[in-house]
């Protein structure tokens, strides 16, 4: 299931600031073939489904709604999405259990 990947490929880029600052800026289609040159091929549905259900799993672990007003997106102003995935979304679901900790 290439869904697998989608974590794998932004842990990579956690540890690759300089990838994460040539990738931060490109739409996701452009994310996701770099994906799969780095061997961690998925579609954006794939990505999509995964990073909604980890959001929503996380806002219930914190016991928070997930809506607009989900406080770890707040963290979103400022940044780019790709930048959020890597240093608020991944670590927060690290530190929680939903995932292992890769680095």
């Amino acid at each position: 299931m290439a869904s697998e990947n989608v974590i794998p490929f932004l842990s990579t880029v956690a540890i690759r600031p300089d990838v994460l600052e040539r990738l931060k800026v490109r739409p996701k289609s452009e994310v996701v073939t770099a994906a799969a040159e780095f061997g961690y091929p998925f579609t954006e549905d794939e990505f999509n489904s995964l990073i909604w259900r980890l959001e929503e799993q996380l806002a219930e672990r914190r016991q928070e709604t997930f809506a607009p007003r989900f406080r770890l997106w707040e963290t979103m102003w400022g940044v780019y999405y790709l930048e959020y995935l890597v240093t608020d979304l991944i670590p927060g679901l690290e530190s929680i259990g939903l995932l292992p900790r890769s680095r």
